[in-house]
């Protein structure tokens, strides 16, 4: 049996917590102890059975990062974190390593943690990243431009790294810890597990060998109950921010093809909801359950999340992405270069939302590409996933014990 610390530091959502749990609970059915320092307890108790294990809070930078330098790699996560601040670095770090020295763990799995990752270096414990690859960027001497796809973003990739790379090593010399040779060195000899589809990487070139397969929660939430309409119909599922600038537009739209349209918008009123609503758009109060919703749904609208396009991908659903930020503005561009829908950013309106919804209804090749997604995936679940992660561990302990 291994005692497991799993740590979580950066980002936010339920992602981080149910993917973390997903593992804790492959490790602990194989006897091993899996132990869980979180960034945010206060969403915790409603995920977690009596035997979960054990959960503490984990050191987290607390000041907002304001009149920064722009960023647009994954040196953007790290100055979120303090990377940019030498002598508050060194103090996550100090704590960090407290708490390793108190948790005596024999593995130390990293949930979008890179200063706990940089605090593990040269413990001579084995470091697993365990998320999704926009938490573990493929690198090589330098991390990659966020915006891959624009061909000047990479000339700039070498500056920002020696904007967090200076600080980094104050910190590090602070503590009398050696430095970085260069920023990407802090995932040298980290074991990655990418909880991802290979089409639906936020990067392209990640490496096939890291992959394991998807992340995401299906199974929680209300049951769907859709609004009466001809099975000729295309049934719409839509989760989205109600203060998206064109959502409005596009909630009109729906209201006019009258469409069976289920939408979740967490935060909208309920006078906003009955204006907005009609006899074929009906607004959830709750999360639905995925698996269900998506399952009897033929065009599912979102913000590009990875979890919910990685759901609907493997429901082999085309999807329309209209994404909020970089991250998941990632995720949509990659989602419509496997052909299984189309996005529009945030600042891109649409002239004509009717006709969009109808070209990814009713051109074939959407379904088709969707379909074919969902075919070469088939039987892929966060659960397998899971295991496959406890697997690369389990063989990693079983190698250092030879």
């Amino acid at each position: 049996m291994a005692r497991v610390l799993s740590v979580w530091e950066l980002g936010a959502g339920l992602g981080h917590i149910d993917r973390m749990l997903g593992v804790g609970r492959a490790l602990r059915a194989r006897g091993h102890e899996p132990m869980f320092l979180l960034k945010d307890l206060s969403r915790v108790q409603h995920r977690v059975r009596p035997d979960d294990g054990w959960f503490a809070q984990a050191p987290i930078w607390l000041p907002e990062l304001t009149h920064g330098p722009a960023l647009h790699s994954y040196t953007a996560v790290l100055a979120a974190g303090g990377w940019l601040d030498p002598v508050g670095l060194a103090g996550l770090l100090r704590a960090w390593r407290a708490l390793f020295a108190l948790l005596r763990p024999e593995a130390i799995v990293c949930d979008h943690a890179p200063t706990a990752m940089l605090a593990a270096r040269g413990l001579g414990l084995p470091i697993f990243a365990v998320g999704n690859s926009f938490e573990a960027p493929p690198v090589g001497r330098h991390f990659p431009p966020m915006a891959f796809w624009e061909p000047t973003a990479h000339a700039h990739c070498a500056a920002q790294d020696e904007l967090l790379l200076g600080p980094a090593n104050k910190a590090l010399t602070l503590l009398g810890w050696s430095p970085l040779e260069r920023l990407t060195a802090i995932f040298d000899g980290v074991h990655r597990c990418t909880m991802s589809l290979p089409e639906l990487t936020h990067y392209e070139g990640c490496r096939a060998e890291d992959l394991v397969g998807p992340s995401f929660v299906a199974d929680v939430g209300a049951l769907p109950v859709w609004p009466a309409g001809p099975d000729t119909l295309p049934r719409v599922f839509a989760y989205l921010d109600p203060r998206h600038p064109q959502f409005n537009a596009l909630m009109g739209a729906l209201k006019a093809l009258q469409w069976p349209t289920l939408v979740y918008a967490k935060g909208l009123s309920a006078e906003a909801a009955t204006r907005l609503g009609g006899p074929g758009l009906r607004f959830e109060t709750r999360p639905l359950r995925l698996d269900v919703v998506l399952a009897e749904a033929r065009l599912c609208i979102s913000h590009g999340s990875v979890g919910t396009v990685t759901a609907a991908a493997l429901a082999g659903v085309p999807q329309l992405a209209l994404p909020l930020h970089m991250e998941q503005r990632m995720v949509s561009r990659r989602a419509e270069q496997a052909g299984v829908g189309l996005f529009l950013n945030k600042d891109e309106p649409c002239s004509d939302w009717p006709a969009l919804l109808r070209r990814l209804t009713q051109e074939p090749h959407f379904a088709q590409a969707a379909s074919a997604l969902a075919q070469r995936h088939a039987g892929e679940t966060p659960e397998r996933a899971a295991d496959r992660v406890v697997d690369r561990m389990e063989a990693m302990l079983a190698s250092r014990a030879a």
